[in-house]
C-alpha cells in the first residue's frame, strides 16, 4: 500500500510539472509563448508621440516600457498572472493610472485606447470644459472662468499664474465655483448656477480650493475664442506647483442653434396659430446680422404690408401690418446671401411656413352650460382675429330675444377689435335659458367669413 500511494505521487508530480505550452498570434504577425502562469498585457496610447513611459507595479515597479513612437503601442510579455497597478508619465500630460489591472495566465489582457488628460494633477476640473461653446448674451451677463483643485491653494499664485487670451481684466471670486455666464457678484445666486465651498475660509489659505475669474464687460465679446493658462507658478497650500501648464480654449456663442440654425416664432411647420399674433413673425439668428442685407434678402407670401423692426442685432421682427390672413400658408424665404456685422455670408437659404387657422370664435361669455349667471352680465364673444362691427350686429342672433345694443370691448381709444359685447337695456329674465346663435355671416377685417356657426347657451340665476 505504501509504494502505491509513492508511485501515485509520482505521476501526479510528473504531470502536475509539465509546463503547458498556449501559443497565440498578435496582429498577425508576432507570436507569443506563455504557460499557464504568465500572460500579456497590451495598450495602445493616443498620444503616440509624447514619449510616454508605461511602468506596472506589484507595491513596487515589476516592469517598464516606453511607448512605440509609430503607433502608440505598448506591451508587457509573460508577466507572472496577478494583479498589477499601471502607471503612464509622460510631460504635459495629467499622470495615468489604472488600478487593480488582473493577468491571467495563457492569455493577453487589452486595455484598449488610452486618452491622457490634459488637465494637471492639482487641477480637479474647469468651466468652461476644454472646446466649449457656450452662449453669452453680451447685454446681460458676463463671461466667468472657474477652477476647482485637488488642494487648498496659495490665492496669490494662482492669480499671478492665470491668464486669458484676448487679455482681460476681471475679478477673482474665491470659495466659488460656477457652471454659467456670471449675471451677479452675489454667492447666494444658486439659481443661475453658482456652488459656493462648504465652510470655505475666506481669509485664510487653509481651506479655499474654487475660484470664479469674472471678466470685465468691457472685455467680455461674443462669437470669439477665448484660451485660460494657469502656469505651474501657481501651488498649493503646501507648496506643490503644477506640474506642468493647465491651458484649456472655449467660444463664446449668441445661440444654442448651430451656425445654420435659425430659431423662429411661429415655428416652421407650425398649424391652427391664430391670425391676431402681437409679435408678428419672429426670426432669432445665430449671429448678429446686417440688416440692410438681411432685408434684402427676405420674402413674404403671401404679399403683405410688412414692416421689418430689429429689437436685438439678432432678432429680425417681420409686422404683417394687422392681423394674418385666417386659413392661410405663410411663407418665409431668406437668402443665404443676408449678411452677418462681420459680412459673412448666411451661406444657406433659410425657409419657414406656417399655417393660420380658419377665422372663428376663440371664446364667450357666459360659458356654455354656464348657471347662476347674473340678469345683468353682458355678453361678450371673443373671435381669433379682428371682426366688423356691424358684420356681428346682423350675424348674433340671441334667444328669447331681449333689447341692447352691440359694440367692442374696451372704451375708446382703447377699444378691443377682437371681441363683440351685448349690453342688454334692461336686465335678463331670472332662472331662464338664453341661447346665442353666431352665423357664418360675420366678417373679419379682410372680409372672411366663419366656416361654420357657432352656438352656445346658458341660464340665469333663480
Amino acid at each position: 500500500m505504501k509504494h502505491l500511494f509513492i508511485f501515485l505521487t509520482l505521476i501526479i508530480t510528473f504531470l502536475g510539472c509539465q509546463d503547458k505550452i498556449v501559443e497565440y498570434h498578435y496582429d498577425g504577425e508576432k507570436v507569443y509563448h506563455n504557460d499557464l502562469l504568465h500572460g500579456d498585457l497590451i495598450g495602445c496610447l493616443i498620444q503616440k508621440e509624447s514619449d510616454a513611459m508605461v511602468i506596472v507595479s506589484q507595491l513596487y515597479p515589476v516592469d517598464s516600457i516606453a511607448v512605440n513612437a509609430a503607433d502608440g503601442s505598448f506591451a508587457f510579455k509573460d508577466l507572472r498572472a496577478g494583479n498589477y497597478d499601471l502607471t503612464i508619465r509622460t510631460d504635459n500630460y495629467r499622470i495615468y493610472e489604472q488600478k487593480n489591472v488582473i493577468i491571467t495566465g495563457g492569455a493577453v489582457k487589452y486595455l484598449g485606447e488610452i486618452d491622457l488628460s490634459k488637465i494637471p494633477e492639482l487641477v480637479a476640473s474647469t468651466y468652461p470644459n476644454d472646446k466649449d461653446e457656450i452662449v453669452y448674451d453680451w447685454r446681460y451677463g458676463r463671461i466667468s472662468i472657474s477652477v476647482t483643485f485637488t488642494q487648498p491653494m496659495n490665492r496669490e499664485s494662482v492669480e499671478q499664474a492665470f491668464s486669458t487670451s484676448p487679455a482681460s481684466e476681471g475679478v477673482f471670486v474665491w470659495g466659488q465655483y460656477t457652471s454659467a455666464p456670471y449675471s451677479t457678484i452675489y454667492l447666494e445666486n444658486a439659481a443661475a448656477g453658482y456652488r459656493a465651498e462648504q465652510g470655505a475660509t475666506i481669509t485664510t489659505y487653509s481651506k479655499v480650493s474654487s475660484f470664479t475669474y469674472v471678466i470685465a464687460k468691457k472685455d467680455c465679446y461674443s462669437d470669439t475664442n477665448y484660451t485660460v493658462t494657469l502656469t505651474t507658478a501657481a501651488k498649493d497650500t503646501a507648496g506643490n506647483h503644477l506640474r506642468f501648464p493647465l491651458s484649456f480654449t472655449f467660444r463664446t456663442v449668441q445661440s444654442y442653434q448651430t451656425i445654420y440654425g435659425i430659431q423662429s416664432s411661429p415655428m416652421h411647420g407650425d398649424e391652427d396659430v391664430s391670425p391676431i399674433s402681437y409679435s408678428g413673425i419672429e426670426i432669432t439668428f445665430p449671429r448678429r446680422m446686417d440688416p440692410w442685407s438681411t432685408e434684402a434678402a427676405t420674402t413674404v407670401s403671401p404679399e403683405m404690408n410688412k414692416l421689418f423692426l430689429w429689437p436685438e442685432e439678432n432678432v429680425l421682427l417681420i409686422y404683417p401690418g394687422g392681423p394674418f390672413l385666417s386659413d392661410t400658408t405663410i411663407s418665409v424665404h431668406i437668402a443665404g446671401s443676408a449678411l452677418d456685422k462681420d459680412g459673412i455670408a448666411l451661406g444657406k437659404d433659410y425657409n419657414l411656413w406656417f399655417r393660420t387657422a380658419p377665422f372663428g370664435i376663440s371664446s364667450a361669455y357666459p360659458r356654455n352650460a354656464e348657471l347662476f349667471v347674473s340678469p345683468n352680465q353682458q355678453i361678450s364673444i371673443t373671435f381669433n382675429s379682428y371682426v366688423k362691427l356691424s358684420s356681428a350686429q346682423s350675424a348674433i342672433q340671441i334667444s328669447p330675444a331681449l333689447s341692447g345694443y352691440f359694440s367692442y370691448s374696451g372704451t375708446y381709444p382703447y377699444e378691443n377689435h377682437q371681441t363683440i359685447v351685448f349690453t342688454p337695456s334692461s336686465g335678463m329674465a331670472v332662472n331662464t335659458k338664453y341661447t346665442v346663435t353666431v352665423s357664418t355671416n360675420v366678417l373679419d377685417m379682410y372680409d372672411t367669413r366663419m366656416k361654420q356657426p357657432y352656438v352656445f347657451s346658458f341660464v340665469t340665476r333663480p
